[in-house]
């Protein structure tokens, strides 16, 4: 790198490293598994920096660790490896991936299987006993518009499936200019700790078929840390069971105190934090938990896994929460009305649109969740979503919220459905030592 661009660089660390860490930014959610959202609507994913290819590289290599010139081991290891400035790209807003990638955790792949004008590669994965996220490449003989995965599934070289948990492989690709190639990831995570490193990932695309082996090197063991102590907010209790953290990610392991007088649906702002104030926060693209909301949960962080505080603590200081009798909307798709909704009546304006159930909500700022979850009809069934959208007007003012269900009949209205996220708060200021 040269001389000019590096002093550059350096500048732009010290501004990051002496910028404070942002609450508000930490509301953000990325909301998953939806289609396209309409041309003229304003998206709500973030918009990259302006810098050049090599800049951004270079500024997530220096500003979140150190410099090329102290680390020239890690700039040969990057230089090294066809495609590095992409694949960093794609992990800049995780730092426990970033820091995988300087401790050169991640492995070079390169496998690749064609069909007809269409190519799928493996460029590379970084990978832990619970996870595997994988690098790809879709390239074609032919400028494309828009291409998606239409399925993926990995199984054991041997043909065993394996216990998955979760899966992740993203939304269209699109681009206005045509483009002959396009850059992704794929994540798994699992039930239970994987037990060999040989596997075959099947991805349809376009209809067409394509199998690609792999092996995993060997993963670096987890750490754990028992914490059995309580988190409150507002006289509301999380208890904390442990921290296990993977090179992927760290895992807070809680659940919801029964005695608790409200519902609560989101730790916002939940994040490890070392003795020199440096925040590990949670995930911003990606699955951010799992479990049963009324009983155990596991929430996802950003790994600290390669760096090794001193001390650690997990803080919290802002939380969605409901009082828990009133968890649910209950609406008359029929007549369009909501006949039960939280205190507040945030939401109204019930419609019909574009083959969804649509709905206002007003927040007093954007509300980047998908606030509702299961859909039940009068019957006591569940109604199957078969599409989700949720996006700011910024013209209104207005969160704008759909959802498609099949066609109801009479005798399944009214319709309860319920909450996932909802803009009411309890806040406070709390930590527990984790190490």
């Amino acid at each position: 790198m040269f001389k000019r661009e590096e002093v550059q660089l350096n500048h732009l660390k010290q501004e990051y490293e002496n910028t404070p860490v942002s609450l508000d930014s930490l509301d953000k959610a990325i909301i998953t598994g939806f289609n396209r959202a309409k041309a003229e609507e304003k998206k709500l994913y973030r918009k990259k920096n302006g810098f050049s290819s090599l800049l951004v590289v270079a500024l997530l290599i220096i500003g979140l660790f150190s410099t090329i010139r102290v680390s020239p081991a890690f700039a040969s290891y990057i230089s090294s490896i066809p495609g590095m400035e992409k694949i960093v790209e794609m992990i800049r807003d995780d730092k426990g991936r970033v820091a995988a990638v300087e401790h050169q955790y991640y492995q070079d792949i390169g496998v690749y299987d064609k069909n007809d004008s269409l190519q799928v590669t493996i460029d590379g994965a970084i990978s832990d006993e619970m996870g595997i996220v994988l690098f790809y490449t879709l390239e074609s003989d032919k400028k494309i518009k828009e291409i998606m995965m239409d399925e993926v599934e990995i199984k054991a070289h041997n043909g065993t499936p394996l216990d998955g948990k979760t899966i992740s492989y993203g939304q269209p690709y699109h681009s206005d200019d045509r483009k002959n190639s396009f850059n992704g990831t794929i994540e798994f995570f699992f039930q239970a700790p994987l037990t060999t490193k040989e596997y075959v990932v099947d991805i349809k695309v376009k209809g067409k078929q394509f199998s690609l082996p792999f092996t995993l090197n060997d993963y670096k063991a987890k750490k754990e840390y028992p914490v059995h102590q309580t988190l409150e907010l507002e006289s509301e209790k999380i208890n904390v069971e442990k921290v296990t953290i993977y090179p992927l990610r760290a895992v807070v392991h809680l659940e919801m105190d029964p005695n608790n007088k409200k519902q609560i649906l989101q730790l916002d702002d939940l994040r490890l934090v070392d003795e020199n104030n440096e925040v590990w926060g949670k995930i911003l693209n990606g699955i951010t938990k799992s479990g049963d909301i009324d009983s155990e949960q596991e929430i996802y962080l950003q790994s600290n896994y390669f760096k090794e505080p001193k001390e650690l603590y997990l803080v919290l200081n802002k939380a969605q929460a409901i009082e828990k009798d009133e968890t649910t909307i209950i609406v008359d798709t029929e007549k369009l009305e909501i006949l039960k909704q939280p205190v507040g009546s945030n939401l109204d304006n019930v419609r019909k649109e574009h083959g969804e159930l649509s709905f206002d909500l007003h927040t007093e700022k954007e509300f980047n969740y998908f606030i509702f979850s299961e859909v039940i009809d009068a019957q006591g069934n569940e109604i199957s979503k078969t599409s989700m959208s949720a996006y700011y007007d910024y013209d209104n003012g207005v969160n704008r919220i759909g959802m498609k269900l099949p066609v109801l009949k009479p005798a399944q209205n009214p319709i309860t459905i319920e909450l996932a996220f909802y803009p009411q708060w309890i806040k406070g200021e709390d930590k527990i030592k984790v190490k």
